[in-house]
């Protein structure tokens, strides 16, 4: 059953090459129109605007954007991440002043928790630090690259260290108009044009203390990274199931590759499985993050191997620009799981060193 209207869907279908490969007005209003499919309200508490659910429910949703549009499903990630740290968060100057306005897409979540997930399992050290200039804190450093920081009205969450003072680093969140904060152009992708991504630079921002969703941001993280981590999973459950549909239509004359659909699909469904068990839980993969980590790595051979069926059952006729399967975009859109962060390699890493 789908989750979205078929009007939206066949707008999606009908933009989804534009969206994929152009910055500009169909991905600056993708967000909102998201939105207004009551998308972002799904695993929300009814108390706060949502319609309730489950973790497992974000998921479903964002994978049937990802069938239709990696971009869409892209930035609903961040923005329905950022949402759920909010929600999460002991600080309710967000929930209270713009809680309804990410609902409806009007601000755009931007989540920039890579570079501390990254931190957290000492892969880099964080971006941006605080300083201490007189009386105030002020912010310095650089986010090379944040999703859904549009040319106007988002809002970053992001982990800060102190300098030279010991203090652990802290989780903020900082609207788009702050002074001296300032967005580059939208960097160059191969895919995943229309997601405004963008590098983010502090310039000695003045640190309000209505920002700060946690003062301790390893205790904060590994609380959320299950959701940060798992509504990931939408993206690729979508394309490897788009694919693997892709696959299934030409089974009559590609027999062949009956025996590896199966084996794909069955892959598909074990790990599956096995998040959604795990995500019942609240701590479940809290206190066991690798079992998550090696879930994050089995999906994306998933979508490897399903997009390399889809093009073999699909033949010559898929790698003509005028095909209209949308199988290159679906390649081009494969190639980015392994390296959204955290990659696939950095957990890899993770997995082997701990």
């Amino acid at each position: 059953m789908s989750f979205f209207s078929d009007e939206f869907i066949s707008y999606l279908d009908a933009h989804a090459d534009l969206i994929d490969q152009e910055s500009g007005r169909y991905g600056d209003d993708l967000l909102e129109r998201i939105a207004a499919e009551g998308a972002f309200r799904v695993g929300v508490p009814e108390a706060f605007g949502g319609t309730g659910g489950k973790l497992q429910d974000v998921v479903e949703v964002l994978a049937e954007l990802a069938q239709h549009s990696l971009t869409a499903a892209f930035i609903s990630w961040g923005h329905r991440t950022f949402i759920d740290n909010i929600l999460h968060s002991d600080n309710a100057f967000f929930r209270d002043r713009y809680l309804d306005r990410l609902l409806t897409g009007e601000y755009a979540g931007a989540t920039a928790l890579s570079n501390a997930v990254k931190h957290l399992s000492e892969l880099e050290d964080l971006n941006v630090t605080i300083r201490k200039e007189g009386e105030a804190y002020k912010l310095y450093g650089r986010l090379p690259w944040v999703t859904n920081a549009r040319a106007r009205d988002f809002i970053t969450i992001f982990v800060a260290g102190f300098e030279e003072e010991e203090r652990s680093p802290i989780v903020l969140a900082i609207p788009s108009n702050a002074a001296n904060f300032h967005r580059s152009r939208d960097l160059e992708f191969v895919s995943l044009q229309g997601s405004n991504t963008a590098a983010l630079t502090f310039d000695g921002v003045v640190l309000d203390k209505n920002w700060v969703l946690a003062d301790d941001a390893g205790d904060f993280l590994k609380e959320n990274r299950p959701a940060f981590l798992g509504f990931q999973f939408g993206l690729a459950f979508g394309l490897a199931e788009k694919s693997l549909s892709e696959v299934e239509d030409n089974l009559d004359r590609r027999w062949v590759l009956e025996e590896e659909y199966h084996d794909a699909l069955s892959e598909l469904n074990r790990i599956k499985d096995e998040l959604y068990q795990g995500l019942e839980n609240p701590h479940y993969f809290v206190e066991r993050p690798r079992e998550l980590f090696q879930l994050r790595i089995d999906i994306v051979d998933v979508v490897a191997q399903s997009l390399l069926l889809e093009l073999q059952a699909g033949g010559g006729a898929t790698y003509f620009k005028a095909a209209e399967s949308g199988f290159i975009r679906r390649w081009n859109e494969g190639a980015f799981l392994p390296i959204v962060s955290p990659s696939a390699v950095q957990l890899r890493h993770i997995l082997q060193v701990n």
